[in-house]
């Protein structure tokens, strides 16, 4: 394949660069046409500990992948850091965005055809960029998205956020009618590119029993309703408001596609309890950002700062989220 899929190495010192290894030693993966993002020598470190006997290879956008060995960007000016396992570090924090700057550009030019981000550390990048809430806000801003949302993805069972990383004091002020319908219609295209014709959406509610015609709370009433019924007009299948222990339900049934979540913990517990493979004590599940001009996926997981360069950590959740940007960049 001429355009590769970038995989940014994620916060140096966690669990990215071995995941990152293990998952590029995989040959199905490898046939997929991957390019790492990051510094030389913390990768070559991080195939040398997952044993693997390959070398790592400079490689460029707009070159063609080498034929043996990992190709590995090292963007100009990337900052330096000492890899310390565990330790949240300014340096750490200013190497890894800057892995994921340089591929969002490579990636808005056209060079590569998706990117996956391995997970980075919010305290480490916010010591050096005061503010910084995570990969979703900062990618879509630097792509210029009118319209995002983050959205996790298990399989056949999606759900997306009409809010993220906010007090959830602040959530009822932050929801609107067009937030609540946006959101709706950024799943709806995203369930479509994976090659659902006519995807069903269930809306979840704000309240307790989705407020229960007001008893406890009238979002439902004045701004989710109204949204659904938007989408409705659009030509989407939307359904709710509807309690989230029924919606949820609902998708694990099979009697929707996907679900709109109207906060984070409405959503996060659920779909990582679905995720999570009790018996190979493994999640699956995968981070993905709506409404961008790319393909962006993530593992839906964090740095495992507490197992950092050791061999415990698995690398199934990055494995899903190089396919499911497979997928999707063949449609989007």
């Amino acid at each position: 394949m001429s355009k590769p899929i970038l995989i940014t190495l994620g916060d140096p010192n966690g669990v990215g660069p071995r995941i990152a290894a293990r998952a590029w030693a995989r040959p199905t993966l490898r046939r997929l046409g991957l390019a790492m993002v990051g510094s030389m020598e913390t990768f070559r470190r991080a195939l040398r500990e997952e044993g693997i006997h390959e070398d790592a290879v400079v490689w460029t956008p707009g070159t063609p992948l080498p034929a043996k060995g990992a190709a590995v960007w090292t963007p100009h000016g990337l900052p330096e850091c000492e890899v310390r396992p565990g330790v949240i570090d300014a340096d750490a924090g200013s190497q890894a965005l800057a892995s994921v700057e340089a591929a969002v550009a490579a990636c808005l030019a056209g060079q590569t055809r998706a990117m996956v981000t391995a997970p980075l550390a919010k305290e480490s990048v916010a010591l050096r960029t005061p503010g910084f809430s995570g990969h979703t806000g900062h990618i879509a801003a630097l792509c210029k998205a009118p319209s995002h949302c983050l959205a996790l993805a298990h399989g056949r069972l999606w759900a997306a956020f009409a809010t993220t990383h906010v007090a959830l004091r602040d959530v009822p002020d932050l929801l609107t009618t067009e937030s609540v319908s946006a959101t709706g219609r950024l799943l709806d295209a995203a369930l479509r590119a994976t090659g659902l014709a006519t995807p069903r959406i269930g809306v979840a509610g704000l309240n307790p029993h989705a407020g229960e015609h007001g008893l406890f709370g009238n979002e439902e009433i004045t701004i989710v309703s109204p949204a659904i019924e938007r989408l409705r007009w659009e030509g989407i299948d939307a359904s709710g408001p509807w309690p989230a222990d029924v919606v949820f339900p609902l998708l694990r049934a099979g009697k929707v596609d996907g679900v709109v979540c109207l906060y984070h913990d409405q959503g996060h517990p659920v779909m990582k309890t679905l995720a999570f493979d009790l018996k190979k004590n493994r999640l699956r599940g995968v981070n993905v950002t709506l409404g961008l001009p790319i393909v962006r996926t993530s593992p839906d997981h964090g740095t495992g700062f507490d197992i950092a360069w050791k061999s415990d950590a698995d690398d199934g959740s990055l494995v899903d989220a190089i396919r499911l940007a497979h997928k999707l960049a063949r449609h989007i």
